[in-house]
């Protein structure tokens, strides 16, 4: 059994974003011909700490949800995972999510509610992050954050800002989601003068110019691309990207890389076929990247490929979050497959 070594044993890492209530259609049915919806919670900060906490580091996430049944019940479903919420109480809406599975050559389908909701309400001032930060180790977020409103991504600013002076590593998911960039600003306009605080960030060479304002050529490889994107963002000293390959809605092939301005590492590829919830790969790939880079600060090969590990088990569980533990990420990266029953 592996054991987390003792710098890791009190890390403790602080993630900030919305939780949702995800409804979906059983079996593959379209919302159209549905008469009943499966309840799931999650969100891409969420899943990132529920998905830590079941690897063995201790989180906290701070969010708002109303002070209602629906606020108290994706809240106990965080703290089922370990994860300690720092919650403000606020509105009177959860946001929501309709997520409609796909099917070999059909996609699946994301539809958003979240107008309105308690989260969407925050502005700077209302969190007392030097609190919060007191005690923490790391500090994550994500692009759809700031997306949601330009109030939250100065919440998402006045966090970046105090977790940089009190010398918190910082780490992102770029998140794009141009459905959610609805409130007359750009991600280009937003992002990069958030992305300055970041040591580590996981994003896609199709990022650069729609997210970061950094302009490529088609003709630049990855490491180009990567090398632009730390010239323009000093701080930053790991990138990480995935891919995916032969791709549907029911099988995948998935591998990701990881720049440290230095070298390139390139994982082992995963063919996955069968694939029954893809909502939080790359949350549950985020996860497996902190936790390796903590754990093995010195092997980014090793953390890189226990990432790339964890995403793959995602694909088959149900609901937004990664609930395969250590061992099983291991095994998976050790050679073991889905032949045979673990007795």
């Amino acid at each position: 059994m592996t054991t987390l070594n003792d710098n890791i044993n009190n890390r403790r890492i602080v993630t900030f974003g919305e939780i949702l209530m995800r409804l979906s259609p059983p079996n593959h049915l379209k919302l159209s011909q549905t008469s009943t919806l499966e309840v799931h919670y999650g969100g891409a900060e969420a899943n990132v700490a529920a998905s830590l906490s079941v690897l063995g580091i201790k989180t906290q996430f701070v969010t708002s949800v109303p002070d209602n049944e629906l606020g108290s019940s994706a809240i106990n479903m965080m703290r089922s995972f370990g994860v300690t919420p720092i919650v403000l109480n606020q509105g009177n809406r959860l946001g929501v999510y309709y997520f409609e599975h796909g099917a070999s050559e059909r996609p699946g389908k994301v539809l958003y509610d979240r107008s309105g909701s308690s989260f969407s309400q925050l502005q700077k001032g209302m969190i007392d992050w030097e609190s919060i930060f007191e005690t923490a180790d790391w500090f994550h977020w994500s692009g759809i954050t700031a997306a949601l409103s330009l109030e939250l991504a100065e919440v998402c600013e006045e966090a970046l800002i105090i977790a940089s002076r009190m010398g918190l590593p910082i780490s992102a998911d770029l998140n794009y989601r141009s459905s959610l960039w609805n409130y007359g600003k750009k991600a280009s306009e937003i992002m990069p003068n958030l992305v300055q605080y970041c040591d580590v960030l996981l994003g896609g060479v199709d990022d650069s110019e729609k997210c970061l304002d950094v302009k490529i050529s088609t003709l630049d490889s990855k490491e180009i691309v990567f090398g632009k994107w730390m010239e323009s963002f000093p701080k930053l000293k790991t990138i990480v990207s995935t891919a995916r390959y032969y791709a549907n809605a029911s099988s995948n092939g998935i591998s990701a890389v990881l720049c440290n301005g230095k070298e390139m590492f390139e994982s082992k590829k995963y063919n996955i076929s069968h694939i029954v919830d893809r909502i939080g790969t790359g949350d549950a790939f985020m996860a497996g990247i902190l936790y390796g880079m903590i754990q093995w600060p010195n092997d980014s090969q090793r953390a890189l490929e226990f990432a790339t590990a964890a995403s793959c088990l995602k694909h088959s569980i149900v609901g937004d979050i990664n609930l395969v533990t250590v061992e099983e990420v291991e095994a998976l990266m050790n050679g073991a497959s889905g032949s045979r029953v673990v007795r």
